[in-house]
């Protein structure tokens, strides 16, 4: 058992993964969907990363910087990941997220909890949410 492999490896591994899941349900359909924010010099600010596949979105990463929190940016972001989603046929979408970090801006915009772990890390939790669009 290797517990260090290579690229060409782990590669392998996913691209047999890839050809099951394909066999059994039709490919994914994986397209990134990246967004960013720029400040008034061009420096990014904000950025949603995810991607969409088997009609759903998924959120990887919705940040902003602390500078420009609680003047809209996450939700213009949200929104127009949601809207590009919907373009593609996307019919919701996952994200998870931790107790310290975005709940409640996710609750806010109509995603419900359908899970939480806790004690990731211990004494916190990690909350998976969805939302139909």
């Amino acid at each position: 058992m290797n517990h260090n492999p290579s690229e060409s490896e782990i590669e392998f591994v996913n691209n047999a993964l890839a050809r099951f899941n394909d066999a059994k349900v039709g490919p994914d359909n994986h397209e990134l969907l990246n967004i960013v924010e720029y400040d008034d010099s061009g420096n990014v600010i904000g950025g949603i990363l995810g991607g969409t596949y088997w009609g759903w979105m998924h959120i990887d990463i919705l940040w902003v910087d602390e500078k420009f929190r609680k003047q809209g940016i996450g939700s213009k972001l949200l929104q127009a990941a949601e809207d590009e989603a919907r373009r593609r046929g996307a019919h919701s979408v996952h994200v998870d997220t931790m107790s310290w970090q975005a709940p409640d801006f996710y609750k806010k915009h109509g995603y419900k909890i359908i899970s939480e772990l806790n004690d990731i890390p211990k004494g916190n939790k990690k909350y998976h949410l969805i939302k139909q669009l």
